[in-house]
C-alpha cells in the first residue's frame, strides 16, 4: 500500500471528526499597523539626526568665522590703542594687562612688544590717554572673549551633533519596514559622512571613549 493510500483515510477521518488544519499564522491588521508606525517613527528620528548634525556643521563654520574676525579686529584695536603716546601711568596699566594675557595666550614676541608708531605720535591730554587705555582694555577683553566663545560654541554644537548621531544610530534597528529600511540606510550613510566632517569630527573622537555608540558604525563591534 502506497503512502497516499495510508494518509487518505486519516485525512478523511479528520474531516469527519470536524478537525480542520491549523491556519497559517499571520499578523493581525492592528499589529501590522503598529509595526509600520514604529518603523516610520524610527525613520524620522534618523532624519532628525542627519538634519541636526548638518545644521551643527553649518553653524560652527559660520559662527567660528565671525568670532575669528572679531578676534582679529579686536587685536588690531588693542595694538593701535596701546601704541599711542599714553601717559606713563596709563601705559604701565595697559602693558601689565597685555603682558598677563600674552603669557596665558602664549603670544609671540612681536605681539608682546610695544614699538612706537610714528603715524600715531601726538601729544595726548590726560583724558585722551585715559580713554585710549580703556579702549585697549576693552579690545583685549573682546579678543580674549571671542576665543572663549569659540570654545563654547564647539562644546555646544559638538555635544548637539554627537547626541543626534547616537540617537540616529540607536533608532536604526527599529526601522523594520523594507521601504523605510532602504531610506534609513541612505540616511545613515549620509550621517556617517557628516560625522567625519572636519568641522565636527573632533567631537566624535573626544566622545568615542565614553560610549561605543558614538563610534562610526564601521568601528563598532557586535558581541555574539
Amino acid at each position: 500500500m502506497g503512502s497516499w493510500e495510508l494518509i487518505a483515510p486519516v485525512s478523511k477521518l479528520a474531516r469527519n471528526a470536524g478537525i480542520r488544519p491549523m491556519p497559517k499564522v499571520r499578523a493581525t491588521k492592528p499589529a501590522r499597523k503598529a509595526r509600520l508606525k514604529r518603523s516610520r517613527a524610527a525613520l524620522r528620528t534618523i532624519e532628525l539626526a542627519v538634519d541636526t548634525v548638518a545644521h551643527s556643521i553649518r553653524q560652527l563654520k559660520v559662527l567660528r568665522a565671525h568670532m575669528h574676525r572679531g578676534h582679529r579686529r579686536a587685536l588690531f584695536a588693542l595694538s593701535t590703542a596701546r601704541h599711542h603716546s599714553l601717559s606713563e601711568a596709563d601705559l604701565r596699566r595697559v602693558e601689565d594687562m597685555v603682558g598677563g594675557y600674552a603669557r596665558v595666550a602664549d603670544w609671540p614676541a612681536n605681539m608682546r612688544s610695544r614699538i612706537p608708531h610714528d603715524h600715531l605720535e601726538r601729544p595726548l591730554s590726560e583724558a585722551e590717554s585715559a580713554v585710549l587705555a580703556v579702549l585697549a582694555g576693552q579690545a583685549l577683553t573682546v579678543a580674549a572673549g571671542a576665543l572663549t566663545v569659540c570654545e563654547q560654541l564647539d562644546n555646544w554644537y559638538g555635544g548637539l551633533a554627537v547626541a543626534a548621531a547616537v540617537a540616529g544610530r540607536l533608532a536604526l534597528p527599529s526601522v523594520t519596514i523594507e521601504a523605510h529600511r532602504r531610506r534609513a540606510e541612505k540616511l545613515m550613510t549620509r550621517l556617517e559622512h557628516l560625522c567625519a566632517n572636519d568641522q565636527i569630527k573632533w567631537a566624535f573622537v573626544a566622545a568615542a571613549g565614553r560610549s561605543p555608540a558614538v563610534r562610526p558604525r564601521s568601528d563598532q563591534t557586535t558581541v555574539h
